[in-house]
């Protein structure tokens, strides 16, 4: 799979190694800064995060400028989290607020705002209202759109099925022909095998009606996600995984301050700046930061890779066992 964003060419499936101001250890700057170091060819950062930030929009105004990709998201989810312990915050965080913040930073994909549907609204009903919703993202600049659909209610009292998430997909597909359409990881099913199926059930509906819009799942950076959704069929995912965990042997994940418990996976992607990062800077948290993401860089490109050879299956069970492995079917 080769994907063609803006100039640039990404082989896919692609993980996008993303950055928020609530999950990242450090500061979203600094992060940045080290993805622009460690050559990551793309960053996902939150529109809620550099909403008034000029550093860091400054630092994303760097990183395109030596031919890197940005994708900045809806700023939806630092809003919810935050919302959690700051009382009405998330009622700050409106239409007003998204736009002004996207047209305040430079970017290659735009998320939209986020519409969710109702408890008791219809599956046709809340096409119309997404659908509608994204009339008013006129400020995007053409072919950078990507829709966002929620598969649930904010509260989760109130799911899509999966013919009517199937048939929604297809229809802002037809609707927008967007490069990409994401949906959230979280609201794909229960457990990773449901995920599976739905993705499987989305791509190949889109593929079957001659679609060019491919699927990007928000939220998915943990590796064995990533490896069987990639799998199923989507295009690209974005995590947090390599900021807030500890990528080890096999690509298991384990806490961010374990790092001198266990050996670094084995890597076939040579990058020279983790290498001297390994060598020679003292913080632990720039290390482990360095390791985490170039682990996961040469994981992308290891599912890639069996992608191509029709070799998932060998893959995911030598590296997370014979059940996950099955879910590749």
């Amino acid at each position: 799979m080769e994907l063609l964003i803006g100039a640039q060419k990404l082989d896919g499936p692609v993980l996008i190694p993303s950055i928020s101001n609530f999950e990242t250890q450090g500061l979203a700057v600094e992060a940045i800064k080290l993805q622009h170091a460690l050559n990551e060819p793309i960053t996902l950062v939150s529109a809620h995060d550099t909403a008034g930030n000029k550093d860091l929009v400054d630092r994303v105004i760097e990183f395109r400028d030596n031919n890197k990709l940005v994708f900045i998201d809806s700023g939806g989810y630092e809003s919810s989290r935050i919302g959690r312990y700051v009382d009405n915050y998330s009622k700050k965080w409106d239409f007003a607020a998204f736009r002004q913040a996207v047209t305040s930073c430079p970017y290659d994909l735009a998320a939209s705002y986020d519409y969710f549907i109702e408890e008791s609204m219809s599956a046709g009903d809340y096409a119309y209202k997404l659908l509608d919703g994204m009339r008013d993202h006129d400020f995007i600049d053409d072919g950078k759109l990507v829709p966002v659909v929620h598969l649930k209610d904010f509260s989760g009292a109130r799911y899509l099925s999966r013919s009517e998430a199937v048939d929604i997909v297809d229809r802002v597909a037809i609707e927008l022909d967007p490069q990409f359409i994401a949906i959230p990881e979280r609201e794909l099913g229960n457990g990773l095998a449901q995920k599976a199926e739905l993705v499987r059930a989305i791509v190949d509906k889109l593929r079957s009606k001659g679609r060019r819009t491919e699927l990007h799942i928000l939220g998915c950076g943990n590796p064995l996600s990533f490896a069987i959704l990639a799998n199923a069929g989507i295009a690209m995912a974005d995590g947090l995984e390599w900021c807030r965990t500890l990528v080890g042997p096999q690509f298991h994940l384990h806490h961010f301050q374990q790092a001198e418990l266990f050996p670094q996976p084995e890597n076939a992607v040579y990058n020279p700046m983790a290498e001297l990062i390994r060598d020679e800077v003292d913080s632990y948290q720039t290390k482990t930061l360095a390791r985490n993401l170039h682990a996961l860089q040469g994981f992308a490109q290891q599912v890639s890779g069996a992608i191509r050879a029709g070799s998932m299956k060998d893959f995911v069970n030598a590296n997370f066992g014979p059940d996950a492995a099955a879910i590749c079917g």
